[in-house]
């Protein structure tokens, strides 16, 4: 296993083909503010994810820097099944700004489990086309004090055969790996009572440590 890009406390490996990334931040809130926020960005998910540009995912569209933009996604609209916490996701895949693949379905289920006080959300890709080999990622929130809480997110990621080839370790980084830690700032800024917005990351660019 080799690690090969350190962002802040961010932690990303490579294993056997699928990217292995874990990233949290300590919000100045409550448990029950952060599990607010948490709710929030799964019901938008699973029922209109362009709601999610608004403050989950502020910021993270395309960027000025071209290198950001080597892969990105275009969310267009979604299906959702309650009885079985199922999303049928519609996307385009863009590739160096151009779209790349068209109408992509993602396929997934949320679980929801609370474990001595850990609430671990964890959303499984069952389906994605060319897109995904097989992907999952997991949410948690910790209480850690009376007023604070961590808020985190691991992903595992292995994709298809024409992303394997495309997507290096550093374009990896330089598309994916700063994403996941705006995400998760944004979801602890809203918890913090606090708006995230496209201008809030205006002129704010990540930096890499490679080993």
């Amino acid at each position: 296993m080799m690690v090969f890009a350190i962002l802040f406390s961010v932690l990303t490996t490579l294993s056997e083909g699928m990217f292995h990334t874990s990233y949290e931040e300590e919000a100045n809130a409550t448990v029950e503010a952060c599990n607010v926020v948490v709710d929030s960005l799964i019901s938008n998910l699973q029922t209109d994810p362009q709601l999610l540009s608004d403050w989950a995912f502020a910021g993270l569209g395309r960027q000025d820097n071209p290198k950001r933009n080597a892969v990105y996604l275009v969310w267009k609209h979604s299906e959702y099944y309650p009885e079985r916490q199922y999303s049928k996701l519609v996307l385009d895949v863009l590739v160096n700004d151009k779209p790349m693949f068209k109408d992509v379905v993602l396929e997934s289920q949320v679980t929801d489990t609370m474990i001595d006080g850990i609430r671990d959300i964890r959303v499984d890709i069952y389906y994605s086309g060319s897109l995904l080999k097989q992907a999952y990622g997991i949410f948690h929130v910790i209480p850690t004090g009376e007023n604070t809480a961590k808020i985190g997110i691991e992903t595992h990621i292995k994709f298809g055969w024409f992303f394997r080839i495309f997507i290096t370790r550093r374009v990896y980084s330089e598309t994916i790996d700063w994403r996941l830690i705006r995400f998760i700032q944004n979801l602890k800024l809203t918890a913090e009572g606090n708006r995230p917005t496209d201008a809030y990351w205006d002129g704010i660019e990540p930096t890499f440590v490679y080993e």
